[in-house]
């Protein structure tokens, strides 16, 4: 007499076991973070206009160790009289080491080396301690016009994966 109302049921119990199992199967892939985003996503640096990454940044993990390539895209002659980065967890004692410029040396305040257009120059930073986990940082540049003396900035961002 209730036979309709049987087989409906074991055809809703069967779809919810199947639906059950595909859960479990997604949550069990979401714990060993197979379905992490982050791990997909690759290095990069990444600036206005302004400012060009040369290559992906280069993080030591070990030693906090830190270094990105850039190239003036200003369109003028630049010194770079400074650059903060600002770091995430472990990156917190941040100290400019250098600005070299692949072709005159390092660049420094007094107008003895300009960066020409076109130019590169690699920035290195440290974070004193160790990094543990992925980096990720915001990095601003501050520099002269050589024509003007008006110092502006630009601000970058980077990121690196934990090998």
């Amino acid at each position: 007499m209730f036979k309709k109302g049987q087989a409906a049921m074991e055809f809703l119990m069967t779809y919810g076991w199947a639906i059950l199992v595909v859960l479990a199967a997604i949550g069990a892939l979401a714990y060993f973070g197979v379905l992490n985003p982050g791990q997909l996503l690759p290095d990069k640096c990444t600036f206005p206009a302004s400012f060009d990454c040369v290559d992906k940044p280069v993080v030591n993990f070990a030693t906090g160790a830190v270094q990105l390539a850039i190239r003036n895209d200003v369109g003028y002659p630049i010194d770079t009289i400074g650059s903060t980065l600002t770091g995430d967890g472990d990156c917190t004692t941040i100290t400019l080491t250098s600005v070299v410029d692949a072709v005159n040396g390092s660049l420094d305040y007094t107008g003895a080396t300009d960066m020409q257009p076109g130019g590169k120059a690699v920035v290195s930073f440290t974070c004193g301690t160790s990094i543990s986990g992925d980096f990720e940082a915001d990095v601003q540049i501050s520099y002269v016009n050589t024509e003007t003396t008006l110092v502006h900035s630009a601000k970058g961002e980077l990121r690196a994966k934990r090998p």
